[in-house]
C-alpha cells in the first residue's frame, strides 16, 4: 500500500472531542487541485468532523482517556461541481492503560473514492437506508474502528459494529454504489472483502489476537514486561492458521499495516526474549516488512 504521510496532522488539525466515542482529527488536502476558492475544501473538512465527533456511535459514555484517537486524511484528487475524487488515509489508535501511550489498532487507504458534497449541507447518515457515498463511507468505517477498539477490550464485544458496516455496505451494493463491489481495487484488499471477513466465523484467530494482544499484552506492560512480550508474541504466532487458510489475508494485513514499527520497538530492547521463534513467524506472515524484522536483535 502506498503510503501517505500523517505527520502534518499532528499540527495542523481541527479537533473537535464531543462525542462520546472518537477524538477525531480531520485534514482535507488540496494542494493537487487547481482551485481558487479554497473555503470549498475547509468547509468539507468542517462538515466531516462535526459528522464524525458530534454523533454517538454507540450507547456507551467513553472517558476522555477512553476515547479512541482518529485521524483522517482526505487528500483531493479533483473537484469540479461538488464532485469529488479523493484518496483517505483512515488511521485509528487506542490508549494503553497506565501509560501515556496509543496503540495503532487500524490503518487503511481508500483509494480513488468519488463522492458529491455540496458546500455547507450536513452530512446525513441514516442506518436503514442508503443516504450518500461520503456518509455511508465514514460510517463503514467508524463502525470498524469502533468494533476493533472494543474487541481490543473485551473479546468478540465489535461484532455489533462489524454487523453495521456489513449493512452499509450491503445497502450501497443494492444500490449498485461504485466502489463497494468485490472486485474493486484489484479485489480482496478493499473494504467488501474487509468487512466480509471481520463478520466471518473462520476468523476467529483475528478477534483472539487483537483481545490478547491488547489486553493481555500492551496493557500488561505496566507491570510486567516480559510477561506481556510472551503474550503478544504468543498472539502473532495463533495468527498462523489464518495466514495458512487464507494466504495474503486483508486482515492479516491491516495488522501489520497498523502495528509492524511497533511490534518491532516491542522486540528491539529491555527485558531479555528470545527473538529467533517471533522472527519467523513474522517473517511468514508479513514478509513485506522482512526488513524491520530482520532488523530486530
Amino acid at each position: 500500500m502506498k503510503r501517505i504521510s500523517l505527520v502534518l496532522i499532528n499540527i495542523l488539525f481541527i479537533n473537535f472531542s464531543f462525542s462520546q466515542e472518537i477524538n477525531g482529527k480531520i485534514i482535507v488536502n488540496s494542494e493537487s487541485v487547481n482551485q481558487t476558492n479554497n473555503s470549498v475544501f475547509l468547509n468539507l473538512q468542517n462538515s466531516i468532523s462535526n459528522f464524525i465527533n458530534n454523533a454517538s456511535w454507540s450507547n456507551d459514555n467513553y472517558s476522555e482517556f477512553e476515547k479512541i484517537n482518529l485521524n483522517v486524511l482526505f487528500s483531493i484528487k479533483s473537484y469540479s461541481n461538488n464532485n469529488y475524487v479523493a484518496n483517505i488515509e483512515f488511521q485509528a489508535s487506542r490508549p494503553v492503560l497506565n501509560s501515556s501511550y496509543s496503540t495503532p489498532i487500524f490503518t487503511f487507504l481508500e483509494k480513488n473514492f468519488q463522492f458529491e458534497y455540496i458546500e455547507y449541507e450536513p452530512i446525513v447518515f441514516n442506518e436503514n437506508q442508503f443516504e450518500s457515498k461520503l456518509s455511508s463511507l465514514l460510517a463503514f468505517y467508524l463502525n470498524i474502528i469502533i468494533g476493533l477498539d472494543r474487541d481490543s477490550y473485551i473479546l468478540n464485544s465489535g461484532n455489533n459494529f462489524y454487523n453495521i458496516s456489513k449493512t452499509i455496505s450491503n445497502y450501497a451494493n443494492q444500490n449498485n454504489i461504485s466502489g463497494w463491489n468485490s472486485s474493486h481495487n484489484g479485489g480482496k484488499l478493499n473494504k467488501f472483502w474487509l468487512i466480509e471477513y471481520l463478520t466471518s466465523k473462520d476468523s476467529i484467530e483475528f478477534s483472539e489476537f487483537f483481545y490478547n494482544y491488547h489486553v493481555n499484552g500492551l496493557d500488561l506492560m505496566y507491570s510486567d514486561i516480559l510477561t506481556a512480550k510472551k503474550n503478544i508474541a504468543s498472539s502473532i504466532s495463533s495468527l498462523k492458521p489464518l495466514q495458512k487458510r487464507n494466504p495474503n489475508s486483508i486482515l492479516v494485513k491491516i495488522i501489520f499495516d497498523s502495528k509492524s514499527d511497533e511490534i518491532k520497538d516491542i522486540y528491539s530492547g529491555g527485558s531479555f526474549f528470545d527473538v529467533s521463534s517471533i522472527i519467523s513467524d513474522l517473517n511468514y506472515l508479513s514478509p513485506f516488512f522482512s526488513n524491520k524484522w530482520n532488523s530486530v536483535r
